[in-house]
C-alpha cells in the first residue's frame, strides 16, 4: 500500500492544463463517431426494427455491432474535456466560469441539433407520421431528455432521433457537474480526495446497475438511463484529474494503453453479449478507454501516429453533425429505398450521410464555432 502511494507521489507534477487543441483526441473522437456510424449499417437495409445482417459473414457483422463501444468512448472522452476545461478556467481566474461554460456549450451543440430537429419534423409531415409521437420526441429531444422519453414512452417515441439518448445524458451531466467542480474547488479539496471521491461514486453506480439487472430491469432501459450511465462520465473526469497532477511515465503509458486496447477488443469479441456487459462491462470499458485517452493526450502512445492522420482527426471535427445526421439519413433511406445490392444502398447511406454532414459543418457549425472561439477564446472541443 505505502510502495503504492510512493509511486504516485513520485509522478506527482505541478499542475497542467489540457492544450486547446490535442489532435490525437480528435482521433479517437473520429474513431468513436466510426463505430457508432457502421453499426447502424443494417438501418439502410430494412425499414423493420429488428437488425438485419449487413454480411453472410458473422464475424464482419459482429465487426459492424461494435457501436456501443463508440458511445463509451464519446462519454469517457467528453468527461475528460468538459472537466479539463473548466479546470483550466478556474486556474486563468476566468470570471462567470460557469456561465461562459453554458455560452460555449450552448454555441456549439444547439444550432445543429435544431436543424436536424426542423428536418425530421418536416420528414415526418411529408411521410404521415405518428405526429403526436413526433411532436413528444421533439420537445423531448430540445430538453435533452430523449434517453428518458424512450424509457417513459418505449411505444411511442420516434425512432430518427433515437440516437439522441447518449446526447441527453451528456447534456445532463453539463447541467450539473461545473457546479460540482466549482463546490469542489470552493472546498479546497486536495486532488486526491477528489479522486478517491470520484472512484467510489462510480462504484456506486456499478453496484446500482447490478441491483437493476438482477432485479430484471428491462435492459435497454439500464442502457439509456442516465442513473446507470453517467459513471462513464465521471470516469473521463477522474481521468482529468489524474492528467493534470501526476506524469506517468511515457512507457508505462504506452504499454498499459496497447494493453487496455486489447481489452477492448476481447470485450467487443468475447463478452459483448454477456451479462457482464450491463452488469459491470460498460465501467470496465470507460475504465480501458480513459487510459487510452490518458496516453493519446500525452503523447505516449505508439498508435497517437494513427490517431493525428488527417482522415481520423477530420472525421473526429465533424463527429457531432456526423453522429446528428446519419441514423435519420439511414433509416429514412431504410423506409423509401428498399431495393437494389446491399453493397450499392450502404454506398448511398454513406455518401448522403457525408454530404449532409459537410453541410451540417460548413454552413451551420462552423460559423457559430468561429463566434463562439471569438467570443471565449479557442478551447478543447468536447463534441
Amino acid at each position: 500500500m505505502m510502495a503504492g502511494h510512493k509511486k504516485w507521489s513520485s509522478w506527482a507534477r505541478p499542475e497542467r492544463n489540457l492544450p486547446a487543441h490535442v489532435p490525437a483526441l480528435d482521433g479517437i473522437r473520429g474513431v468513436a463517431v466510426m463505430l457508432v456510424f457502421i453499426s447502424h449499417f443494417h438501418w439502410i437495409l430494412s425499414k423493420k426494427t429488428g437488425y438485419s445482417q449487413v454480411t453472410p459473414w458473422k464475424f464482419i457483422n459482429r465487426t459492424f455491432e461494435a457501436g456501443f463501444l463508440g458511445v463509451d468512448i464519446f462519454f469517457v472522452l467528453s468527461g475528460f474535456l468538459i472537466t479539463s476545461l473548466l479546470l483550466k478556467d478556474r486556474a486563468n481566474k476566468q470570471p462567470g466560469m460557469v456561465g461562459r461554460f453554458y455560452k460555449r456549450r450552448a454555441l456549439r451543440l444547439l444550432p445543429a441539433l435544431y436543424a436536424l430537429l426542423i428536418v425530421d419534423f418536416f420528414v415526418a409531415w411529408l411521410e404521415h407520421a405518428r405526429m403526436d409521437f413526433q411532436w413528444r420526441t421533439t420537445w423531448r429531444a430540445l430538453l435533452y431528455l430523449n434517453n428518458w422519453n424512450v424509457v417513459w414512452n418505449f411505444r411511442g417515441s420516434r425512432n430518427d432521433l433515437g440516437h439522441l439518448w447518449s446526447l441527453g445524458i451528456e447534456e445532463q451531466f453539463y447541467i450539473v457537474w461545473p457546479a460540482v467542480v466549482l463546490l469542489m474547488l470552493a472546498l479546497k479539496l486536495h486532488h486526491q480526495i477528489i479522486i478517491t471521491v470520484l472512484s467510489l461514486a462510480i462504484a456506486a453506480i456499478v453496484v446500482h446497475r447490478i441491483n437493476l439487472w438482477n432485479d430484471d430491469i428491462y435492459w435497454l432501459f439500464i442502457y439509456i438511463r442516465t442513473d446507470t450511465r453517467v459513471d462513464s462520465l465521471l470516469v473521463g473526469a477522474l481521468f482529468a484529474y489524474v492528467y493534470r497532477h501526476y506524469r506517468v511515465p511515457s512507457q508505462v503509458l504506452n504499454w498499459a494503453a496497447t494493453l487496455c486496447f486489447a481489452g477492448l477488443m476481447y470485450i467487443k469479441y468475447e463478452l459483448d453479449a454477456s451479462p457482464f456487459i450491463m452488469k459491470t462491462g460498460f465501467t470496465v470499458i470507460a475504465l480501458l478507454a480513459g487510459i487510452i485517452i490518458l496516453a493519446a493526450a500525452e503523447g505516449a502512445w505508439f498508435a497517437n501516429r494513427v490517431l493525428i492522420s488527417r482522415p481520423l482527426t477530420i472525421i473526429g471535427k465533424v463527429s457531432y453533425g456526423l453522429y446528428l445526421w446519419h441514423l435519420p439519413v439511414f433509416l429514412i433511406l431504410g423506409r423509401h429505398v428498399t431495393s437494389g445490392p446491399k453493397p450499392l444502398r450502404i454506398l448511398i447511406g454513406i455518401i448522403v450521410a457525408s454530404v449532409v454532414t459537410a453541410i451540417s459543418w460548413i454552413f451551420i457549425e462552423k460559423p457559430f464555432l468561429n463566434l463562439k472561439n471569438r467570443r471565449y477564446g479557442n478551447v478543447p472541443a468536447i463534441h
